[in-house]
């Protein structure tokens, strides 16, 4: 590599699944994820916007470790960005687990925004970016 790929918020990370075409294009560490094509999207939306998002974010409550889509850390609180693959999360083995999920980072102050396929795909620019903003205004904006 002619240039070392940069973790911004100085994460250690041991692994990340991803493509040559992706590791030979990455500027930063959320480049290199290859988790799924929704989640590209919004990373694609974010980075353009400069929204300082962080794909796979580990976080540990308890004796839970969570990896989120995406963490967004703001001035008043934090958000967790979750895309909802249609097929993953209408599963109702998962439904239990993310109900637990949901209420361990908001039992944190965490706050958590769900886009399905049809949101990502269809209304990035007039619902979900919007949304997201609208949130990250309301606390305190970025950090």
């Amino acid at each position: 590599m002619p240039q070392p790929i940069v973790s911004y918020r100085q994460r250690r990370i041991n692994f990340i699944p991803t493509t040559l075409h992706k590791l030979a294009t990455a500027t930063e560490i959320n480049d290199l994820y290859d988790d799924s094509p929704l989640e590209d999207q919004v990373w694609q939306a974010c980075k353009s916007l400069q929204i300082d998002a962080e794909r796979q974010a580990r976080i540990k409550i308890k004796e839970n470790t969570y990896f989120l889509d995406f963490a967004i850390y703001c001035v008043q609180g934090n958000i967790n960005l979750e895309t909802d693959g249609d097929r993953w999360h209408s599963d109702p083995k998962q439904i239990p687990l993310d109900n637990l999920r949901h209420n361990d980072l908001g039992t944190l102050g965490w706050r958590t925004l769900r886009f399905n396929t049809p949101q990502v795909q269809e209304q990035m620019g007039e619902y979900c970016i919007p949304t997201l903003v609208e949130n990250i205004d309301r606390l305190g904006g970025l950090r």
